[in-house]
């Protein structure tokens, strides 16, 4: 029943809430104002980084959006 709901593997949403506290640490150390170029260079590498880390430990043909990724090539 909730796999159906929460869509993706287990470490996905791990990493989700890996982001998620790490945003709430810099945000309550105040890091946005204090050390902002080292914010959003930590902001860049760290989506880069997990984005990377999905597509690649993603298989071919694994369903990791509700709906069905239908190509429209209107050429």
């Amino acid at each position: 029943m909730l796999g159906k709901i929460f869509l993706g593997k287990l470490w996905h949403w791990a990493l989700l809430a890996i982001a998620t506290a790490l945003l709430w640490f810099g945000g309550t150390n105040r890091l946005h104002v204090i050390e902002f170029n080292r914010f959003i260079i930590a902001m860049l590498i760290g989506t880069v980084v997990l984005l990377l880390c999905i597509l690649r430990f993603t298989h071919t043909g694994e369903q990791i959006t509700r709906d069905p990724i239908v190509d429209d090539s209107i050429d």
